[in-house]
């Protein structure tokens, strides 16, 4: 696909330099090498890239991710690092950079017949409205941010969590199998052994902690969690895998966290379908101002059906 200013193409591994390049202008800071290679691993291409007399000016990428669609598996994307050059914002329109680079990669990779059956993404609320406003995406959900203080650091009463290791992610698998059965009326991502590994264990710039909570005395395992810590912010609950009924007991556990680390709190996003299941917990509920659309372009996502019921927290966002 071409314009009479810009021309479009995939974005293979070939192009990272130009891409990390394209980066570090359009958000003002660089990006490792090492992150861009652990978030495109395998992929070829990696996305759709417009180019101006030669220069890269506009990327728009999308990672495979693993769903079950209320109870069904399939194939969505995450949209990724959708960047345009400062240069070229004002050009915002139909036929600019960043509708082409968008409807380049949904009519070749989104909706019915091809390689990603939904896209999802977390963008800025700016990037959902432009998206809006030019007819490729439809905002189908929203982030909240939950809360809880931090909790004095002895030892839970029922329940024991010990950093995960490598050789545990069989219990994972099992643990995300008792989740997945528990949330067949929403759409959810898989959060299987292997996707814990590379998502958090593999990461190659954050150390994230994870911990594999057990019953104190039975020593089987109820869930696992993922946090992060921000320092005087707070500690992230990242992710969880758990089936809803444990999730009170991996919020303690991430609530003695803080507290053992003298954090004032405990802090996760999350969509409201999954603030439902830490009901128990008690959070406070307040809008992270971060919007969940999908692209429309050539794509018929049941909207229906999708809005207001994707079950999100943090870890699913490649940015936490």
């Amino acid at each position: 696909m071409s314009s009479a200013r810009w021309s479009v193409d995939w974005a293979h591994p070939s192009d990272e330099a130009e891409l990390l390049a394209l980066f570090a202008r359009a958000f003002g800071h660089a990006m490792p090498p090492a992150q861009w290679d652990w978030k495109y691993r395998g992929l070829d291409p990696v996305g759709t890239l417009v180019r101006r007399d030669g220069r890269p000016v506009a990327f728009y990428g999308g990672m495979p991710r693993e769903i079950r669609w209320f109870g069904a598996p399939m194939t969505a994307v995450q949209i990724g690092d959708v960047m345009v050059d400062p240069a070229e914002r004002g050009v915002l329109t139909r036929r600019g950079p960043f509708f082409l680079a968008t409807t380049a990669f949904a009519e070749r990779c989104v909706g019915p017949g091809r390689s990603y059956a939904l896209a999802f993404g977390f963008p800025s609320e700016r990037h959902t409205r432009l998206g809006e406003h030019l007819g490729l995406y439809a905002r189908v959900d929203e982030v909240l941010e939950a809360s809880w203080p931090a909790l004095p650091a002895r030892p839970g009463l029922l329940h024991s969590a010990r950093a995960l290791a490598v050789e545990q992610l069989d219990a994972v698998d099992a643990l995300w199998e008792g989740m997945a059965e528990k949330l067949t009326g929403v759409a959810v991502g898989e959060r299987n052994g292997a996707r814990i590994r590379n998502r958090f264990l593999e990461h190659p710039t954050i150390g994230y902690l994870t911990f594999l909570v057990k019953h104190r005395f039975t020593g089987a395992p109820i869930g696992l969690v993922v946090l992060r810590d921000h320092g005087e912010t707070g500690i992230e609950l990242v992710d969880v895998v758990a089936p809803p009924e444990s999730l009170a007991p991996l919020v303690a556990t991430a609530r003695r966290v803080a507290g053992r680390l003298g954090r004032p709190k405990v802090f996760a996003w999350m969509t409201p379908r999954a603030a439902e299941s830490f009901a128990g917990s008690a959070p406070d509920l307040a809008p992270a101002k971060i919007p969940i659309p999908t692209i429309i372009w050539n794509a018929s996502p049941d909207l229906g059906k999708l809005r207001g019921n994707w079950w999100l927290m943090g870890g699913d966002a490649d940015s936490r």
